[in-house]
Parts: structure tokens; C-alpha cells; sequence
């Protein structure tokens, strides 16, 4: 990784470069079922934001610098053109990514993305720090992983994301998380309204304003999936149902398969 602070894995090669941003306190092995399936076909570039897995913290914790360190490590690595892929708060980040750095964004990808601010931001990021401070980081981190699964998620899937629970950094996710809230209310739905790139969505989980989810039923949307979809022209949705908020981990194969035809139409329509 010279040249960065941040960790990551580039393998593979061919167009279309695939960049795959984990979502808040997990690290690059979310998509531990995506590298070598990806990397088969194209350049497969994952990494560790800033406070998470095996990177450096940074001084300011927020979506604008997370994304701001993805991108020096495309520049690094000289990406000129890429596919962004985000899980999670990692749709923030690559939102953003895209907002700093549109000419090297061929497409986006939101896997499971939210937004968890209402109309009166301050108010929310009031909330989310006197949560933390009345219940500590440690519980909240906790109550957050344990409702990312549903009855149906499989026991491998569940202990490999709970497993990432003693490496969270908390004092760096305590003061990430009231800028997560603050980014959603503040700037998520102006930065989507700035993206001309096409985008993929794949559901699987609605979060209500108290952070609880549920997995999706029949025709159901989310406040993500409607923000994104009034907000940019050329979106296709996939809608996974009966896992959490995992689809990578849970259905591997369908996420899979959505990412890679998509990036199969981009390739067919630049033709």
C-alpha cells in the first residue's frame, strides 16, 4: 500500500475496475465472496477506510474525509475509470467519492445503503450523540450489529460480522457516527442529485428511524430507495429478499450476479 495510509487488496485486471467500500466498523473482509469472483474478470480493488480494519485513523471522521482517502488510493494506483461499490454507510462513501471525483466513476453500486437523518439534522445528530453518551459506544456498536440479521440469515454469515466486534475502534466510530447522521440529512440528498452516473441498487433491509430493520417484504421501498430513485435518471433496482443487511454474505450468488451484469450493460453501452 505505498503511497497510502490506507490498506487495501488490488487484484485482478481488465476494464472496468471494481472498488469495494465497506460499510461502519467492518473492514475489507465484507467482500470476502465478492474478490476472486470479481477479480475473475476484472481489476478488483478493496479496502480499509480510515478508523477501520488494518488502516490508520484520520484526524476528521467524516463521510467527506473517508471518501477523500478512497479516492488518493485510486490516484495512487493510477484508476482512472471505476465501478464504485458500497455496503452500508459505504454508500455514503461512495456517493461522495463520486461527487469529489465524477470523471472516474463509470457507475455506482449501493448495496443495502440508508438514510437514518430526519428533515431536522441537528436535532438527529443531537439524538445519535445522547444515545452514545447515555448507553457508551461499546453497547450501541453491539445493538447495531445485532439487529443486522434476520431469523433466516445463515449462523456463518452472523458469526463472521460478529466476529468484527471486537475490533471495532470505538473511540473513532463515536465520533464517526453523529457525522454519518449529520451527512444524511445534510448533503446525502444533494450529492445524489449531482450523480449522472448509472447506479445499481440492491435492497434487501428497511431501517426505520430508530434503527431498527426488517428484511423486505413483496413491493416494499425504503426512504434510501425512493431518495435515490427521484434524485438520479438511470437507476436499476435488485431487490433481495428474505436476508439482512448482508446480501453479500447472505446471497452471494444474486449479489453476484446483479453487480457483474450491471457492469456488463456499462461495458455493452460504452461500446
Amino acid at each position: 500500500m505505498a503511497g497510502s495510509a490506507l490498506n487495501f487488496i488490488d487484484m485482478g485486471e481488465g476494464a472496468h475496475p471494481v472498488v469495494l467500500i465497506h460499510g461502519f466498523t467492518c473492514d475489507l473482509s465484507s467482500w470476502d465472496e465478492q474478490l476472486s469472483v470479481f477479480a475473475s474478470q476484472h481489476r478488483c480493488i478493496a479496502m480499509d477506510l480510515p478508523g477501520h480494519g488494518s488502516s490508520t485513523d484520520s484526524a476528521e471522521a467524516s463521510i467527506e474525509a473517508l471518501a477523500a482517502a478512497a479516492n488518493d488510493v485510486l490516484s495512487d494506483l493510477n484508476v482512472e475509470t471505476a465501478v464504485l461499490v458500497g455496503h452500508s454507510m459505504g454508500c455514503r462513501v461512495i456517493s461522495e467519492m463520486c461527487s469529489q471525483s465524477p470523471t472516474r466513476v463509470a457507475g455506482l453500486v449501493y448495496v443495502d445503503g440508508s438514510i437514518t437523518s430526519s428533515s431536522d439534522v441537528e436535532a438527529s445528530v443531537s439524538r445519535a450523540k445522547e444515545t452514545i453518551e447515555r448507553d457508551g459506544m461499546a453497547k450501541f456498536v453491539e445493538a447495531l450489529y445485532e439487529g443486522f440479521f434476520v431469523d433466516s440469515t445463515p449462523a456463518a454469515a452472523r458469526q463472521r460480522v460478529m466476529s468484527g466486534l471486537q475490533h471495532v475502534r470505538l473511540e473513532f466510530a463515536k465520533r464517526l457516527w453523529p457525522n454519518v447522521v449529520r451527512w444524511d440529512g445534510g448533503r446525502s440528498r444533494k450529492v445524489l442529485a449531482s450523480i449522472k452516473a448509472p447506479v445499481l441498487v440492491i435492497q434487501s433491509t428497511k431501517l426505520d428511524p430508530d434503527l431498527n430493520r426488517t428484511s423486505l417484504a413483496p413491493g416494499q421501498s425504503t426512504p434510501w430507495v425512493d431518495a435515490v430513485s427521484q434524485a438520479i435518471s438511470d437507476v436499476t433496482l435488485e431487490t433481495i429478499q428474505g436476508v439482512g443487511h448482508f446480501p453479500m454474505m447472505e446471497a452471494p450468488r444474486q449479489t453476484n450476479n446483479a453487480i457483474l451484469a450491471f457492469i456488463q450493460k456499462l461495458a455493452q453501452d460504452a461500446v
